[in-house]
């Protein structure tokens, strides 16, 4: 790499706990439920949140907001009226999940040059 670039090392064991605890109070409880059940269930977000309000008795309306600051992060994306497309993870969501199960990267004790 030139000049003063360093490729950054993989993430420690240490460092995902201490990341997913960053996520754990960043995103609230609602928001973490959607980004769980976007990622086990393939389907339209209205019928997966319609759903969960009624497992859960959490609003409607909660679980949409939820949804639209999840889409906003760039975590899911999720179809529209004219654009009909099932819920899903995005690059940064699926990130996020393996963070949120433990996901243990390897460990490296050098940057890469």
């Amino acid at each position: 790499m030139a000049g003063n670039e360093r490729a950054s090392p993989p993430i420690s064991s240490s460092g995902v706990t201490d990341l997913r605890r960053l996520i754990l109070r960043t995103l609230n409880d609602n928001q973490i439920l959607v980004l769980n059940k976007v990622s086990e269930r393939k389907q339209s977000l209205t019928s997966l949140l319609k759903r969960l309000s009624e497992e859960y008795g959490i609003p409607l309306s909660t679980l949409k907001l939820n949804a639209r600051i999840l889409r906003e992060l760039n975590l899911i994306s999720y179809g529209s009226i004219h654009n009909k497309q099932a819920a899903q993870l995005e690059d940064l969501g699926y990130f996020i999940m393996n963070v949120m199960m433990d996901y243990q990267a390897p460990t490296m004790t050098h940057y890469d040059d």
